[in-house]
């Protein structure tokens, strides 16, 4: 299915999640979201008010990712972490679940987790960061069960740090194909190009979080780091 770069655009979450990302830099982020028409601005909780200060009157969302890139926080944490980050102004939340309990077969601390993390999120749209690249077969397809059966809006490949991969079009398949049609797919990690943009699409992402935007609609080859 051919899309348009404004299409595309539009399915775009841009990213700045680095430690060093200043406040001019959030702000660049924010105008750029506005210029080019994405989504939404995915920025770290703190940065949350200034986001949607500068994006009130916009048809951008104020996103925020908690519990990354380690996910090993505390389930209450996390919670807590996400009910501030909505007070604080983001719409929509990612979270990534314990890990480490899931490649230990701690199935049922993941799911009380998850099922915490979901309520925390009230009305807004969560999505779980599931870390694809750092999972085995049997653990990929129990996450996917388990963030469905928890209420999460969306699955995620990964953060798009650490060891949960790349988006590649064949883990966006897999998601599409194990979650049931009301639980959207979300590709993170690793897209550069419009080109791969449009295939992950294609491949059943509705929505694209990625720092080479801007890049990414202007047909060039992003340098971001996710």
């Amino acid at each position: 299915m051919v899309r348009s770069a404004d299409e595309i655009a539009s399915r775009i979450q841009h990213t700045e999640v680095r430690p060093t990302a200043d406040q001019a830099r959030i702000e660049e982020l924010c105008d750029e979201c506005v210029e080019h028409g994405f989504d939404g601005a995915m920025v770290q909780a703190c940065w949350a008010p200034l986001a949607a200060d500068r994006l009130e009157g916009t048809d951008v969302k104020v996103c925020s990712a908690v519990g990354f890139p380690m996910g090993g926080d505390r389930p209450v944490s996390k919670a807590a972490a996400i009910r501030d980050a909505l007070a604080a102004g983001a719409e929509e939340v990612d979270v990534m679940p314990n890990i480490g309990f899931v490649k230990s077969g701690r199935w049922d601390d993941v799911r009380r987790e998850m099922e915490l993390l979901v309520e925390a999120s009230g009305d807004a749209p969560i999505k779980a960061m599931l870390e694809l690249g750092a999972l085995n077969d049997d653990e990929a397809e129990r996450i996917v069960d388990v963030a469905v059966e928890a209420g999460f809006d969306y699955v995620k490949n990964s953060s798009g740090w650490g060891e949960g991969g790349k988006a590649t079009v064949d883990r966006i398949r897999f998601l599409r194909d194990r979650a049931p049609d009301d639980v959207a797919v979300k590709a993170s990690g690793g897209i550069k190009t419009l080109e791969g943009a449009r295939e992950l699409l294609d491949a059943g992402a509705v929505l694209l979080g990625a720092s080479s935007g801007v890049s990414i609609v202007a047909g060039e080859v992003g340098d971001g780091d996710y």
